[in-house]
């Protein structure tokens, strides 16, 4: 694609084919994909399809597809959490309605990229975005990057064209063990063996990869819930999917991420694995 450095599957290229030869996008996409860095890299691509101004879009080489290439095009928005929230409030979704209305500052389109979207909207915040589309604006792009679109509301699903990734990311059997064991230790109503497992996590090499072992394990739980399929510990996430309910898988999720964000800020490993056996016990225990 004139020199870009994106790798897409069969199936992304023929839909990017057709996309070309039509001249159109969709104009609200989800994205699902196991992989963050596919799911992002086809959202730029997207992004600069939507506001190239070269005969073949998107050619890559005018000033709008590097921009948007580089995440520096003014039309190309992506929405960011509010003072460390961990979702988005629906007060921002307001916010970001009006601004969809408002004519692009530098083309033709504009584009708004939600990562980790299954994650960060509530179904409040859905609920509100949804307003957007019963007078949609023209010339606006909407992508959602999703690990589990089925995470997402009906009446969202029912609005948006859905592109899947496949594959998964490949882990090393050990952190794929010792998640296991952390998801298992969630179930158990002592404390010790949930802290047992999660001393995986004093290894400051290998905790990123089991706490995204076990993110997966509860995001397939929580498509279980919302009756996809899981894509990778199927028995682990149909036990999970048994005993916590959506919002405690979306909590534990989350904890994830602060757990992977303070192994990067150097936290004793030791007072880390303390601390997550105790959110994640808070977190079981909360009604």
């Amino acid at each position: 694609m004139n020199g870009m450095d994106f790798h897409f599957d069969p199936e992304i290229s023929a839909f990017l084919d057709e996309v070309r030869a039509s001249g159109s996008l969709p104009h609200a996409l989800i994205i699902e994909s196991p992989d963050e860095k596919k799911a992002d890299d086809l959202a730029v691509c997207l992004a600069m399809t939507a506001v190239c101004t070269g005969s073949e879009k998107p050619c890559g080489v005018c000033k709008s597809c590097q921009n948007a290439l580089h995440k520096s095009h003014p039309d190309v928005a992506y929405p960011s959490l509010r003072q460390q929230k961990k979702q988005y409030d629906v007060e921002q979704m307001r916010e970001l309605i009006k601004d969809a209305y408002i004519l692009p500052n530098d083309g033709a389109a504009k584009v708004y990229i939600f990562e980790k979207a299954d994650e960060r909207m509530s179904p409040l915040v859905q609920n509100t975005f949804l307003k957007l589309f019963e007078e949609p604006p023209q010339n606006v792009l909407f992508i959602l990057e999703c690990q589990t679109a089925q995470a997402m509301l009906p009446t969202i699903l029912s609005r948006f064209t859905v592109i899947r990734i496949r594959g998964t990311r490949e882990l090393p059997p050990e952190a794929l063990g010792a998640a296991r064991e952390a998801a298992l230790g969630l179930l158990d109503s002592r404390e010790y063996p949930l802290l047992k497992a999660l001393n995986a996590l004093c290894d400051k090499d290998t905790a990123p990869l089991v706490l995204t072992a076990l993110k997966g394990i509860l995001r397939d739980a929580l498509a279980l819930l919302s009756g996809a399929e899981a894509l990778g510990d199927k028995d682990t996430a149909r036990q999970l999917a048994g005993r916590l309910t959506r919002k405690k898988l979306l909590d534990m999720m989350e904890l994830c991420d602060s757990a992977d964000l303070k192994i990067k800020q150097n936290v004793n490993s030791a007072l880390l694995a303390t601390w997550a056996c105790g959110e994640f016990r808070r977190i079981i225990w909360q009604r």
